[in-house]
């Protein structure tokens, strides 16, 4: 458990798997229902000749099929992959990169700033610090700017308050990365592209 509603789940497959940062993986499920599909993105991922470790975030759902499932597996279950995809993953450029989520968002743009080997700036909003997970995987991050928003609390070592995007000064070629909810990164992306930028990558979800 990262938190008490996220789970972190590692996946060792059978073989050699490619992954390109920001991808996601298909699950293949089946209950009493029949056989059903869910999404998960990839947090990390280390792979040799033979097979390949994925780690996941996945935040929990009383109301979901999948969740119904996974509740059942346990260390050593096996599960069914169909296949590793998304196109939409880190530019290959020497630009200035800023990445930007919340909760679960972190979970594809973690994995593009682990392997960004550009001047990286990292801007992470949760509610309360009991919300925050991963703070460790961001330290561990080499060369990284980053800033870590407390929207409902107020504690030293944080920023108190929602990201502000025109709060913060950045190179007019940097490319953005946002990953939350469709209205706030519509909202962030049109701050941006009123600002002058132009390098603008989105996930919704």
């Amino acid at each position: 458990m990262l938190t008490d509603n996220i789970i972190e789940l590692t996946i060792e497959t059978h073989k050699e798997v490619q992954v390109i940062p920001w991808q996601w993986a298909l699950f293949l499920f089946e209950d009493e229902q029949g056989p059903f599909q869910r999404a998960y993105s990839i947090v990390d991922y280390d792979t040799d000749n033979e097979k390949t470790m994925l780690i996941f975030a996945i935040k929990l759902s009383e109301k979901g099929r999948w969740w119904a499932v996974l509740k059942k597996t346990h260390i050593g279950s096996e599960v069914f992959i169909k296949g590793i995809y998304w196109h939409f993953v880190l530019q290959d450029t020497q630009f200035p990169k800023v990445f930007i989520w919340t909760g679960v968002g972190i979970v594809p743009v973690l994995t593009m700033a682990k392997y960004c080997t550009t001047k990286k700036t990292l801007l992470f909003s949760v509610s309360h610090k009991k919300d925050l997970f991963y703070e460790d995987r961001i330290k561990r991050i080499h060369d990284i700017e980053y800033k870590i928003h407390l929207s409902r609390e107020s504690l030293p070592g944080y920023v108190s308050g929602r990201i502000d995007i025109t709060t913060y000064v950045f190179a007019p070629e940097t490319e953005f990365y946002l990953c939350w909810r469709p209205e706030v990164v519509n909202d962030i992306i049109a701050k941006l592209t009123l600002l002058g930028f132009k390098r603008i990558y989105a996930e919704k979800f």
